[in-house]
């Protein structure tokens, strides 16, 4: 049996997994204005509301989805409509979800009597958890768990998803202590050698993305050493 049923995932509770930690996603669907250019998505780093950021991605030519990820679910609904009314949007309509996060490598199978169990995507908390998006890993975990039952358990597809999630991990580690000075030294040490790597590889392949945006500019290297260093803005999980 493989399970792909969700963060909230039947399978894995009825299999004995533990449950997995989520954190809450809400948004708006809002109306453009008018400098808003429907092609270009927009991001807002926040670090007194959120650890992860604010976006606002449109979906047609007048209309988008503005929202973020949070921690606590009210907390992060009161710093939407304070955002909102901040940057006079007007909500037409919220959506919201519980995303799981990444906070070390979830085994992918477990024997279940004289069976096996499998776990891919959300359900497994293969979820990028600098950007808590899963898609394409979730699609790698898919493959990965083929893998595995086609080669009597072996697969490394799995494996080189553990290695990409875990580094996701660090970064995520060291961006929770980021202050707003922080993001603005980030932002302003993006040369348009760095910029230009960002534009060519993925953040699905996120070792290449470091190599090349340190070597173009080494003093974001150094940026990140002291982030990871730092006694900043902590999520509950690492306070706990």
């Amino acid at each position: 049996m493989v399970g792909a049923d969700g963060a909230i995932s039947k399978v894995a509770q009825s299999a004995g997994w533990p449950k997995q930690q989520t954190v809450p996603l809400i948004q708006a669907i809002v109306r453009l204005r008018s400098e808003c250019a429907p092609d270009v998505v927009r991001v807002w780093f926040v670090p007194e509301d959120t650890p992860y950021f604010y976006w606002l991605i449109p979906h047609s030519p007048t209309h988008g989805a503005l929202g973020l990820i949070g921690e606590d679910g009210p907390q992060t609904r009161r710093c939407l409509e304070t955002f909102l009314e901040k940057r006079c949007f007007t909500p037409l309509a919220f959506q919201g979800a519980r995303i799981p996060v990444y906070t070390g490598w979830v085994p992918a199978k477990r024997q279940v009597g004289t069976g096996q169990v499998y776990l891919v995507g959300d359900a497994a908390g293969q979820v990028k958890v600098t950007t808590v998006g899963g898609i394409v890993t979730g699609l790698r975990g898919a493959l990965g768990v083929a893998q595995a039952i086609l080669n009597g358990g072996h697969s490394r597809e799995l494996r080189a998803l553990r290695r990409e999630l875990d580094l996701h991990l660090l970064i995520r580690r060291t961006l929770h202590r980021f202050q707003q000075a922080d993001y603005s030294r980030l932002v302003d040490l993006l040369n348009d050698s760095a910029r230009r790597s960002l534009s060519v590889y993925s953040r699905d392949e996120v070792a290449r993305v470091l190599w090349h945006v340190c070597v173009r500019q080494p003093r974001l290297l150094l940026l990140g050493l002291r982030g990871m260093l730092a006694k900043g803005s902590l999520s509950p999980r690492e306070r706990g």
